[in-house]
């Protein structure tokens, strides 16, 4: 039964990497936040009309450069903690396994009280250290992925009023010929009856 640790000590050479990943994943996070909200910024400049379309394009093509390259990053970093959320699983499975197999062997007689204890708690400590470890990357992993859809939310409406930001113009324009072209229809419907009040008041000015 001393194999039962191994489990322990493979998982214990498993931290540093784990951390060294977890600080990736939150630093991209935070930094594509970031570039995602200068971008949110930036569609409300051009939006209310405060930069021109050329302005809005040269700045936005830096952004959007910036933001592919996070997102890359980040769709890498979640690869591979993906794939240590499965191997934690099974790790997981594994352990629990080997406990299992200690409490049966040490209520058989097989195992003695002082390996039992000692076995037992580096299998426990194994145990948590995992589910800890699974629970850091699933919630970080999550947190992530509804920030995501948030942002992406957000970004949907903004483009959406930056293409009516954009196409408002032609249609403000045909809107004003439409109106343009039935104004005349109107005072020729309307021009006999004014005329027909405002001689009078010419011809008294005129004689007095």
């Amino acid at each position: 039964m001393a194999n039962v640790i191994f489990p322990v000590l493979k998982h214990s050479t498993k931290v540093l990497e784990l951390s060294l990943w977890k600080y990736s994943f939150e630093l991209v996070t935070r930094e594509l936040d970031v570039a995602k909200k200068k971008k949110q910024a930036l569609d409300n400049l051009l939006t209310s009309d405060k930069i021109s379309r050329s302005t809005y394009d040269y700045l936005e093509s830096e952004l959007r450069e910036a933001i592919a390259d996070l997102e890359d990053h980040l769709k890498s970093l979640k690869d591979k903690m993906t794939a240590r959320t499965q191997e934690l699983e099974s790790q997981l499975n594994t352990l629990e396994v080997f406990l299992a197999s200690l409490e049966i062997h040490h209520a058989a007689g097989d195992v003695d009280d002082e390996a039992y204890e000692r076995q037992n708690n580096a299998i426990l400590l194994g145990l948590e250290a995992t589910r800890q470890e699974l629970d850091d990357i699933k919630n970080a992993v999550s947190r992530t992925t509804s920030q995501s859809a948030d942002i992406t939310a957000s970004e949907k409406a903004q483009e959406e009023l930056a293409e009516a930001a954009g196409g408002s113009d032609p249609i403000g324009v045909e809107g004003e010929e439409d109106l343009e072209a039935e104004e005349p229809t109107v005072h020729e419907q309307e021009g006999p009856a004014e005329l027909g009040h405002e001689m009078p008041v010419e011809s008294d000015v005129a004689s007095s």
